[in-house]
């Protein structure tokens, strides 16, 4: 009888672990995504001032601002590239994408979009931030990815 109820169990075990690791993406799968994207937060609010997406497909920035409060939310691609020592930092690539509530194109969601030039595979994050008058603040990073 306890024979019978570990054969069982093991064949039970057998059927099961490899529908879960069929169901379970890779880490490969998990990590590629199309799009990367981080948001800025005044400290002590309970939402996002704005956002920024940066779209591997077709190399845009998308940028979306949310109150008219003063702050513009601004959005610039970074690069991991190596200095002469061979180091990697990360890099700012060309020019930053920004928004605020009268600038963006209301017709297309009320984001602005800015479209770039990446190298295929290059190692990238998404870097956004809020101004107001010269004054910079909530710097935020997206996760890293790949163009």
């Amino acid at each position: 009888m306890i024979g019978r109820r570990i054969k069982a169990a093991a064949l039970a075990t057998c059927a099961v672990v490899p529908l879960a690791l069929l169901a379970t993406p890779d880490s490969a799968a998990a990590s590629g995504t199309d799009y990367l994207w981080a948001y800025w937060q005044k400290p002590g609010s309970t939402t996002s001032g704005g956002y920024g997406v940066f779209h591997a497909y077709g190399e845009i920035v998308q940028v979306q601002d949310w109150h008219a409060d003063g702050w513009r939310t601004w959005a610039q691609i970074q690069k991991l590239l190596p200095d002469s020592d061979g180091v990697l930092h990360w890099v700012n690539h060309s020019t930053p994408c920004w928004d605020d509530t009268s600038h963006g194109d209301t017709s297309g969601g009320g984001f602005t979009t800015c479209n770039y030039s990446l190298p295929e595979g290059t190692m990238v994050r998404v870097h956004v931030w809020a101004t107001n008058s010269g004054e910079h603040k909530y710097d935020s990073y997206s996760p890293s990815g790949t163009a």
